[in-house]
């Protein structure tokens, strides 16, 4: 009977917390959809003591993330756009005796002839109703968006 009691908490924790995980993150999901425009952008080295500003190389660009899991980057200094593709996850870290879920958007972007053209995978730092800043590693360093909802 002991056993039976154990595993029966064991089972409703797991599954409580799952509810719990898909909840959030179908409520990241609704928060996401929209057009957002990059107001500002930074690169840091992994060696490097301060991060660059470059947002002048994302001025006026904009990010359209649409609820059927596609997406429009708008590149305002060249008039061009790319079409893609956007999924959302959680993951959830484990440190000593204490968890935390993070949240990753996977973005791709492809030319007219289907053709990978860029990504945008990385950590969403923060997403509120009208803010959204996307930390994005790559082999060097870190680029950080920061971007805000425009419609």
């Amino acid at each position: 009977m002991k056993k039976n009691t154990l595993t029966l908490v064991l089972l409703l924790t797991l599954l409580s917390t799952s509810c719990i995980t898909e909840w959030r993150l179908n409520n990241k999901e609704d928060r996401i959809i929209g057009v957002w425009e990059i107001e500002r952008a930074f690169y840091k080295d992994y060696n490097a003591l301060f991060r660059d500003n470059i947002t002048s190389q994302y001025r006026g660009d904009r990010i359209e993330i649409l609820r059927n899991f596609t997406s429009i980057y708008d590149d305002y200094s060249t008039r061009r756009f790319a079409y893609g593709e956007w999924e959302l996850s959680a993951i959830r870290e484990y440190y000593d005796d204490d968890s935390d879920l993070d949240f990753y958007l996977d973005a791709y972007f492809y030319d007219d002839l289907g053709r990978l053209t860029f990504d945008l995978n990385g950590e969403v730092s923060r997403l509120t109703f009208n803010r959204f800043n996307l930390r994005i590693p790559d082999g060097n360093g870190e680029l950080l968006l920061k971007m805000r909802k425009i419609n």
